[in-house]
């Protein structure tokens, strides 16, 4: 009978244990409320009062979706947030941490505005995102590693800000990318190989950094790549075979200690805008 009762009390407690209510299932995904508080938060650190157009926002009697910039689902969580490219809106300040818990969000614009500070690593938390713009903002220290859990992402694009450091290797667990631009920022170190594993990536720029060591083979295992840019860095070697007999435009230009392969580049400087050829 004892026994009867410890095992049902063991069952129990794995089910409570499985739908999180002793704290060790999934964390709570947020909600309508909380949402609303992330983007107070936002309106208050990025200078909401001085925001080009502010339209309804923390006004308590519309609901989020009726704030500029922001869609919402049935549910009232918010699904995009569209505050920056193409016209940016004036924000200025940092991007505050909670936007982390918006965890229905799919499209978050903030591109070309004066954003400044780091990239939170909470966003890497937004595990439905598809879209990450912060393009055009001054934005400084390193490119989270979090980033790479956005198993969703399909475009990311940090062109044109002040960003340090090595590109994460991580980037290279997001499986679902498309376009993957870093270029115009101040980024160091070597490329990662990793840089070669989305299988949808059709659309790679590194150019106008200063990148160093020589450029991964891996590039060439891109199934669907259209343009590889790299121009403008501190690349050495040669620019690996796997990507000049890729079916794409590769820019490789003004990165003084790289070349490529006399015998390989001809007939094919229609789409490898570069440097010189390899001395014999």
């Amino acid at each position: 009978m004892r026994f009867g009762k410890v095992l049902a009390t063991m069952v129990l407690l794995a089910g409570l244990a499985l739908t999180g209510l002793l704290g060790c299932g999934p964390a709570d995904t947020g909600s309508a409320e909380t949402d609303r508080a992330a983007l107070v938060s936002l309106y208050h650190a990025t200078g909401g009062q001085g925001w080009d157009d502010n339209w309804l926002w923390l006004n308590e009697e519309n609901p989020l979706d009726s704030w500029h910039g922001v869609a919402t689902n049935g549910e009232g969580r918010v699904t995009e947030l569209e505050l920056g490219f193409p016209g940016g809106n004036n924000l200025t300040g940092y991007i505050p941490s909670e936007l982390g818990g918006l965890s229905e969000l799919r499209k978050l614009n903030l591109g070309i505005n004066q954003l400044t500070g780091p990239i939170p690593p909470e966003l890497g938390n937004l595990s439905k995102l598809e879209r990450l713009e912060l393009q055009g903002n001054q934005l400084t220290g390193l490119i989270p590693p979090e980033l790479g859990n956005l198993s969703n992402l399909e475009l990311l694009n940090f062109w044109d800000n002040q960003l340090t450091g090595s590109i994460p290797s991580e980037l290279g667990n997001l499986s679902n990318l498309e376009r993957l631009n870093l270029s115009n920022n101040q980024l160091t170190g070597p490329i990662p190989p990793e840089l070669g594993n989305p299988p949808s990536l059709n659309w790679l720029s590194l150019s106008r950094n200063r990148l160093t060591g020589t450029v991964p083979e891996e590039l060439g295992d891109l199934p669907n790549i259209e343009i590889i840019s790299l121009e403008r860095n501190r690349l050495t070697g040669e620019l690996p075979s796997s990507l000049i007999m890729l079916d794409a435009i590769i820019v490789w230009a003004r990165n003084d200690g790289l070349c490529a392969p006399l015998d390989q580049i001809q007939g094919r400087r229609e789409i490898l805008i570069g440097g010189p050829a390899c001395p014999p």
